[in-house]
């Protein structure tokens, strides 16, 4: 087509400025640029260079989330500008016709993107009233020579201050009886700071190459467990790159943990839980049009770590317990240590321990455990102690590795003749060496094999060692298989074999059969022996189980256990040869707090109250499974529930009765530390009631009619003159009205389990 040339000069001269201006060096232009292919543009006024390259304002980076050049610079009129092009890897198609740029950028250009994920808020635990419990478990056993009996008792008061504790046991055999004091405690929880103090009896911290021993005095440290979703081990981080706003799915051993939005660019995503052991991480990134790009790590995390910005500690000292069960009030010499552990790094974790004993040794050592690799837990310690002016050695050094289908464990420590520690001066078997190790592997279907062996050497004593066989292998529907075997150079080199198998049969119980083969090569007495049991577990709530066993050796083993809303009460049989025993037992707790007394089960942990006005046989039910049933007063107590945790307690609203709506049906407890919590349902009693109402001369009241107790609702009058009303909490007087006429009529309620009384005929004048 050719054009007239009046048009072709006009479009000359219009042409000819932009073609001057974008010759000139560092013209300013305005340009839309288009990043990536991605929907929408961006307007910015920028500089073209007299080769046709863009020239970005640091500020119109940091819009876009480039990272700045560390060449490229230009200063044009005093303004700092960056060229878009090579030196941050772009690919510039521009259009001069629309004034608008195709840019390419990889994902290293823009700014990394970091994201953590947040740890949920540990639950605040709920003020404890003052309250207290008591646990007992007895037994009386009898034989063909003697009878005995006995008894453990504990003692718990709670409140704000903490709970203190005290337990006691009692022995009582034909000419001899005794009672003897256990353990007296008190223990406050700072869940604030991770820590618990506790004073009174106590088992000290061993630390990594420390004993643990009982004295009494005062004990203060880390407890983690005041804080149970608190994650103690390193957390893992997931990193990739995203060349547009895409969606990062994190998954750990094909668990998701994460799912985040993020922009183009370098991305972190921080702070991901894991399980402890080796797994895998798998980072999946989509883009909008589905484009996925898949990242798989593996990974190795394991208790003995810590994350680097956690520590943990225990400082206590009192007294040596000693004859402890036999003595009430055995304490000998003093003792004190203190143990530190602090995370460095994310592979790294190193602590140190110091111990003494008055008249006694003194000992002071350090420990570390480091992630290598994907290879496992590498733990190492060392200390040396101080006694009658001789010196002692120890060093330790040991390997974990917990797989999938693999796992494997190594324990080495060795000790010098003169090396102690608190509380074992007067051991007379020194120990020189130790070691444990085992290994396992999980063949899927096909079963699980675990070797271990262990071995122990002293100074002044015969060497120790045994190897350990286990494999069991599950048959689907015909139960379990399990093969066992230990051989013992101790005991003349003796060997054991088992062979075990159980059957589930549905509603709690198994059959199970074994045979087994003891014996060592120089003994005549090698045994042969099987036996049968046949076995019902208890159930959660209240019930019965049993346990039934025979054997080809003549011993006979029968057992009963009823468990109520009170406690379990147990009935044991044995017979051995020619001899035969039975022993019946009870345990159970009563626990006193602001809603009376009640018995319960034993108390171990912390537990509830829980009240739903006065309704009788209401299902209460705890993290959605049933525990209970409510008494004739309403209640039923709920245990166990787990301290400085949510637990929810819940009642379906379908059973209440219709007298009654409860607005909250379930209601989170947090409990404190072996406390208990008393829990009361909201419930908006309806005072309900039925009643025919008739006039004067006996006609009954007209339909329509309106009924109002008090400022109360009011509520209509059916055919025949019948009425549902609700509200008569005390006796009160209707009032009805109608067109034409009106009346009033009292009314009582009477007392009982009917939700809705019905009053009967009532005559309204």
């Amino acid at each position: 087509m050719r054009l007239r040339p009046g048009i072709s000069w006009c479009l000359l001269l219009a042409v000819q400025p932009a073609a001057q201006a974008s010759a000139e060096p560092f013209a300013e232009v305005v340009v839309e640029l288009r990043i990536n292919d991605q929907p929408g543009s961006t307007t910015l006024v920028v500089r073209r260079d007299d080769d046709g390259s863009l020239l970005l304002r640091a500020e119109d980076l940091e819009s876009l989330r480039l990272r700045t050049p560390a060449r490229g610079a230009v200063q044009v009129n005093g303004e700092r500008y960056y060229r878009l092009g090579t030196e941050i890897g772009a690919v510039v198609v521009f259009d001069e016709g629309t004034q608008s740029g195709q840019v390419t950028l990889p994902p290293q250009a823009f700014v990394p993107t970091h994201r953590e994920r947040n740890t949920p808020a540990a639950p605040l635990p709920q003020p404890s009233a003052l309250g207290a419990f008591v646990n007992y478990d007895v037994s009386l056993e009898r034989d063909d020579r003697h009878s005995a009996g006995g008894g453990f008792f504990e003692l718990g008061m709670f409140g704000g201050p903490g709970v203190a504790t005290g337990t006691m046991v009692a022995r009582f055999e034909p000419g001899q009886r005794s009672v003897a004091r256990l353990d007296t405690t008190w223990t406050r929880d700072f869940p604030e700071r991770l820590a618990t103090l506790r004073v009174g009896d106590s088992i000290s911290t061993p630390g990594a190459w420390g004993r643990a021993v009982r004295f009494g005095g005062v004990q203060y440290g880390t407890n983690f467990s005041t804080q149970p979703s608190l994650v103690t081990t390193p957390l893992l981080a997931a990193h990739g790159e995203a060349a547009v706003p895409s969606t990062v799915d994190v998954f750990v051993n094909n668990r998701q943990v994460a799912s985040e939005q993020v922009p183009p660019g370098p991305f972190t995503i921080d702070r991901l839980p894991v399980l402890t052991g080796a797994g895998q991480l798998q980072v999946v990134v989509t883009d909008a049009l589905g484009r996925q790009q898949v990242v798989t790590q593996p990974y190795y995390s394991g208790t003995a770590l810590l994350r680097p910005d956690l520590s943990e500690y225990s400082i206590e000292f009192g007294s040596l317990r000693e004859d402890f069960g036999v003595q009430s009030f055995g304490y000998g010499d003093a003792v004190g240590s203190a143990t530190y552990r602090r995370g460095l790094s994310d592979t790294l974790t190193a602590g140190a321990r110091v111990e003494g004993q008055a008249d006694g040794a003194y000992a002071l050592g350090t420990d570390i455990a480091w992630q290598a690799g994907g290879v496992g837990i590498v733990t190492a310690h060392t200390a040396a102690s101080v006694d009658d002016g001789a010196t002692g050695y120890l060093a330790g050094l040991g390997l974990e590795h917990n797989g999938q289908r693999f796992n494997a464990y190594a324990h080495a420590q060795a000790t010098s003749r003169s090396f102690r520690q608190v509380g074992l001066a007067g051991l007379e078997k020194r120990p020189r060496q130790r070691l444990f190790a085992g290994l396992g592997w999980d063949f899927a279907r096909y079963g699980n094999l675990q070797l271990a062996y262990g071995a122990q050497t002293h100074y002044d004593a015969d060497p120790i060692d045994t190897l350990g066989l286990s494999y069991t292998l599950t048959l689907g529907t015909f139960g379990y298989l399990g093969v066992f075997a230990t051989h013992s150079r101790a005991d003349d080199g003796a060997t054991n074999l088992l062979l075990s198998w159980t059957l589930p049969l549905g509603g709690r119980q198994t059959l199970s059969a074994a045979v087994q083969q003891a014996g060592a090569p120089s003994s005549t007495d090698d045994r042969l022996g099987a036996w049968a049991t046949l076995q019902r577990d208890l159930p959660s709530d209240s019930g019965v189980g049993y346990r039934v066993s025979v054997s080809t050796s003549d011993e006979r083993d029968a057992s009963v256990a009823y468990q109520g809303r009170a406690g379990t009460a147990t009935a044991d049989y044995a017979q051995r040869g020619g001899s035969s025993g039975l022993r019946v037992g009870a345990t159970g707790a009563v626990a006193m707090t602001s809603a009376g007394v009640m018995t319960a089960r034993r108390l171990d942990q912390s537990f509830a109250v829980v009240q739903v006005a006065d309704y009788e046989g209401l299902t209460i039910y705890l993290d959605n499974q049933p525990v209970g049933r409510t008494d004739a007063t309403g209640k039923v107590l709920v245990s166990p529930l787990r301290p400085y945790e949510r637990n929810q307690v819940s009642v379906d609203p379908v059973e209440v009765p219709m007298d009654g709506a409860i607005d909250q049906p379930a209601i989170d407890v947090t409990p404190a530390y072996r406390s208990g919590a008393v829990v009361r349902f909201p419930v908006a009693r309806a005072d309900a009631a039925t009643m025919r109402l008739v006039q004067v001369d006996g006609a009954p009241v007209p339909a329509g009619a309106q009924a109002q107790l008090g400022e109360a609702a009011m509520f209509p009058v059916a055919i025949d003159g019948l009425l549902y009303v609700e509200g008569l909490r005390e006796p009160t007087r209707v009032h009805v009205r109608w067109q034409g006429g009106e009346c009033s009529v009292a009314v009582r309620r009477p007392t009982g389990a009917d939700p809705v009384p019905d009053l009967g005929t009532l005559r309204c004048r």
